[in-house]
């Protein structure tokens, strides 16, 4: 069976699944009591509605869009493969475009002065912030006109959906899970735009000076790394493999009181720092916002080098992503604010994880 759409612009049927079976406003219409108790049961696993059933299915079907007009703005997973209603939850509360598709939105104009901006009332600062944030991350989004939406299977985007393929997926679930980098870049407590920067490291899509030269911007003469290793300026040398900023991992690791990790890719890397200490989602939640803090700080500091001239020391460096995991994490951490001093030696044992 291969999922396909066929026709609509708002509701769209899906082939090989018998009639009255549609995706409308971005979730799979379950017929109520006319349609089938098999189909409704895919319609649950699709939206993740209980544990059993999970959501690795809509986890794995992302929407690709064209002209925009068959997707949903808000509630479609268009952007990144996260709904921006889940993302930018405020704004979408307060929104008045809800039921807006992307073509719309994008007629109207979503830019800085743009009228797909309507709202319940007056956005606050720090609601306006979020605003800004949403407008940063559509800046470069254009829509192709003669290209029609359409959702697609992830796990195979040549073939679509088949019962083999979803069937290979539930048994290898575990390993992928482990492997995959991309849903660790979100946290609910790293301001957006470090989420935005970790989304491009790990798709190479930074102007490291490899990059660039890669792209005629700069001359191939320019390609060390601003640390003066001597070393040309990649992605994986810049973050990891460098014996200036690579260094910092180590320090990082003896503060937080872990065992250093050794990879050869930038998510492989992200993924053994979050897991292989093992303890609580909790423990592990903290390690993922450590590492986009590390990440973070070394990115501004090499434009620091190469824009500024000014060069901190990887003691200084340390103390920065120190500052900054304290910044994300005062706002819901009561002990952690009345423990700042020993936040600076002890961090784990300041959240209580030890």
């Amino acid at each position: 069976m291969v999922l396909e759409d066929v026709s609509g612009s708002r509701g769209v049927m899906v082939s090989g699944v018998g009639s009255s079976v549609w995706v409308e406003g971005g979730r799979l219409r379950d017929g109520g009591r006319r349609g089938s108790s098999w189909w409704r049961e895919i319609a649950r696993i699709r939206e993740g509605v209980d544990e059993s059933g999970g959501r690795w299915f809509r986890e794995h079907v992302v929407r690709r869009v064209g002209d925009g007009s068959d997707t949903l703005f808000w509630t479609d997973p268009w952007l990144d493969e996260t709904p921006l209603c889940e993302r930018f939850g405020r704004l979408y509360v307060l929104s008045e475009t809800k039921s807006f598709t992307v073509a719309e939105m994008f007629t109207l104009g979503w830019g800085l002065d743009g009228a797909a901006w309507v709202w319940r009332r007056q956005l606050r600062a720090w609601e306006e912030e979020m605003l800004g944030e949403c407008q940063t991350l559509l800046s470069n989004i254009s829509l192709q006109a003669q290209i029609t939406d359409r959702w697609q299977w992830q796990s195979d985007p040549d073939t679509g959906y088949t019962v083999r393929g979803a069937y290979e997926l539930l048994t290898t679930l575990d390993s992928v899970t482990m492997d995959d980098a991309e849903h660790l870049i979100w946290h609910s407590q790293v301001p957006l735009k470090v989420s935005i920067f970790a989304w491009r490291l790990l798709r190479d899509r930074l102007p490291t000076k490899s990059n660039l030269i890669s792209r005629g911007i700069l001359s191939s003469a320019a390609h060390l790394c601003v640390s003066g290793c001597g070393e040309a300026e990649s992605v994986y040398h810049l973050f990891i493999s460098c014996s200036c900023f690579g260094s910092l991992w180590a320090l990082v690791c003896t503060w937080i009181g872990i065992p250093s990790t050794s990879s050869n890719t930038i998510r492989d890397h992200f993924v053994q720092f979050t897991y292989l200490a093992g303890g609580s989602r909790a423990r592990r939640s903290f390690l993922q916002l450590i590492w986009l803090a590390s990440v973070w700080v070394i990115w501004i500091e090499r434009n620091h080098r190469l824009f500024t001239g000014s060069t901190s020391t990887l003691t200084q460096l340390l103390d920065k992503i120190k500052l900054f995991s304290y910044r994300w994490l005062k706002t819901t951490s009561v002990t952690l604010v009345l423990n700042y001093h020993s936040w600076w030696s002890s961090p784990l044992l300041c959240l209580s994880l030890v």
